[in-house]
């Protein structure tokens, strides 16, 4: 059987398998159209069904259609070439050939999946807040929430900012990231408290908490809380590990070893 080594993972082994083996076979799936220079205009390239290469331009009708697959094929390359770097650098061995001896069993059941996640909007919080913190172009309400929204981006993991989630008879919450993991078809939720000592804050909060709870969002599986207060902060590692939590709980639940 293959072997690895496990040297300094954020995040568990059967992460970046699921990962790759769901870039992979969404690769596998569109047709090799890439991005070409072609004179003064953008262009695309592929082949047709009998096996010629074709080129056209962003001047043809079909362009959309070609740029969209094109554009798609990048970001996937991208996330992938990226995957296999951050597992480069953390484990040892081939995550290629760990990944034959798993299966990926994606989210069948649970309604946070990927049409819940396209349903979601962004910064539908209608609360007051000022513009002091921004990040990539949304007004966050602290300084730690961008630092935090920074680290989601930096370990590629996409992510809506307070969001509306309807629970039901537990009422309406947003929470502070909503978080999607398209190889597990499933979603995630991220809270931020920077103010712990403050009464009012935490009795503000515990009634979230309880809401998450009985409407069947469990903390440290389908939900982790990221605490600070005015004298203390984790750093960027503990915050890491703790969105970890999150992470390595999707991963084992449907990252499935082979049985032989």
């Amino acid at each position: 059987m293959y072997s690895f080594i496990m040297e300094k993972g954020i995040f568990v082994k059967e992460f970046y398998i699921g990962r790759y083996i769901y870039l992979v076979n969404e690769l596998r799936k569109l047709p090799c159209v890439s991005f070409v220079r072609l004179g003064k205009y953008n262009g695309v390239s592929f082949y047709t069904v009998d096996g010629k290469k074709r080129r056209i331009t962003e001047k043809n009708r079909e362009w959309e259609k070609y740029r969209s697959v094109a554009e798609r094929r990048r970001r996937l390359k991208d996330r992938l070439s990226k995957l296999m770097k951050d597992w480069e650098s953390e484990y040892s061995g081939s995550l290629h050939e760990l990944a034959k001896q798993y299966t990926l069993c994606p989210n069948s059941k649970n309604r946070y999946n990927s049409v819940f996640w396209e349903s979601l909007g962004s910064c539908e919080n209608e609360c007051e807040v000022d513009r002091t913190f921004i990040y990539d172009g949304i007004v966050m309400r602290s300084q730690y929430e961008t630092e935090v929204a920074a680290i989601l981006d930096e370990l590629g993991i996409e992510y809506k900012y307070e969001s509306r989630l309807d629970l039901g008879n537990q009422g309406v919450v947003y929470p502070d990231m909503s978080c999607n993991f398209p190889e597990f078809n499933r979603c995630g939720f991220i809270e931020v408290l920077g103010a712990m000592d403050s009464f009012s804050y935490v009795q503000k909060n515990t009634k979230k908490f309880s809401k998450y709870s009985n409407s069947g969002i469990y903390i440290n599986r389908d939900i982790v809380f990221v605490p600070g207060d005015y004298y203390y902060r984790p750093d960027e590692e503990l915050i890491r590990k703790m969105i970890a939590v999150l992470v390595d709980s999707f991963a084992k639940m449907y990252v499935i070893r082979k049985s032989y």
